[in-house]
């Protein structure tokens, strides 16, 4: 996996885990439901991509790092802006 695709999916899958913590902070169970399939899933990809590389490797802790960062902090905004709304009327 080349670092760009590595940062890519650490995004979503830092981003997947705020969503679903968020969730579950909401009075919707099918949002919680969503978000966790979501977040299991895109772990596993992460996992399963990372073990294929050289764990001595700086610039894959850098490049893991700024992906999770910049997930959790795009996700919790476009949660708070967008998605917790939708669901709130939604119930």
């Amino acid at each position: 996996m080349n670092y760009l695709l590595l940062f890519l999916v650490t995004i979503l899958q830092n981003g997947s885990f705020t969503l679903v913590s968020r969730a579950r902070n909401s009075n919707s169970l099918v949002f919680h439901a969503i978000a966790s399939v979501f977040s299991n899933g895109i772990w596993f990809m992460v996992v399963r991509s990372v073990t294929k590389e050289d764990p001595n490797t700086w610039l894959l802790g850098i490049t893991y790092t700024a992906g999770a960062v910049t997930g959790s902090i795009l996700m919790h905004f476009l949660s708070m802006k967008y998605l917790e709304k939708w669901f709130k009327a939604k119930v």
